[in-house]
């Protein structure tokens, strides 16, 4: 096994304590940063970093932990990259308030991810039923089927 294979090992795994974990969150290689924000063990101190990430998969990696605290979902739900607006929207932790602003983004997937979160209230879903993007109307009338 390789450096890069045993630091991509350590990322992943449940087992490394939070001290390695932090230090890994720091690494060059964006593949280990992107496994660090998937670890079950991760400290919010670690996501606060790595929500910071340059790289954009890192952040997304962020946004996909369902670990995630409300305040560094608020902040993902800014991102400049629609891509991890669309993993906020889609974060089954992500509660309503922060849904209801995403549901306003000018992007069609984020607001399709959004009418396919359990957590969208129903009035959102109503009004996406006649958005004029068909992919948001499929996802809003799936989701209002599925409270029937």
């Amino acid at each position: 096994m390789n450096t890069s294979d045993f630091k991509l090992f350590l990322a992943q795994s449940e087992f490394t304590p939070k001290e390695i974990l932090e230090i890994l969150a720091k690494d060059k290689d964006s593949y280990v940063r992107e496994s660090v924000a998937k670890n079950p063990n991760i400290s919010k101190k670690i996501l606060e970093i790595l929500a910071k990430d340059e790289d954009s998969y890192v952040r997304i990696s962020v946004a996909e932990n369902p670990k995630l605290p409300k305040e560094i979902l608020e902040f993902l739900a800014k991102d400049k990259d629609h891509l991890v607006r669309v993993f906020v929207a889609q974060n089954p932790n992500t509660p309503k308030e922060i849904l209801e602003i995403l549901a306003k983004d000018k992007d069609s997937y984020v607001r399709a991810s959004v009418a396919g979160n359990l957590n969208v209230p129903k009035e959102i879903l109503e009004i996406f039923a006649n958005d004029e993007e068909p992919l948001i109307r499929v996802y809003a009338l799936n989701s209002l089927i599925k409270e029937i």
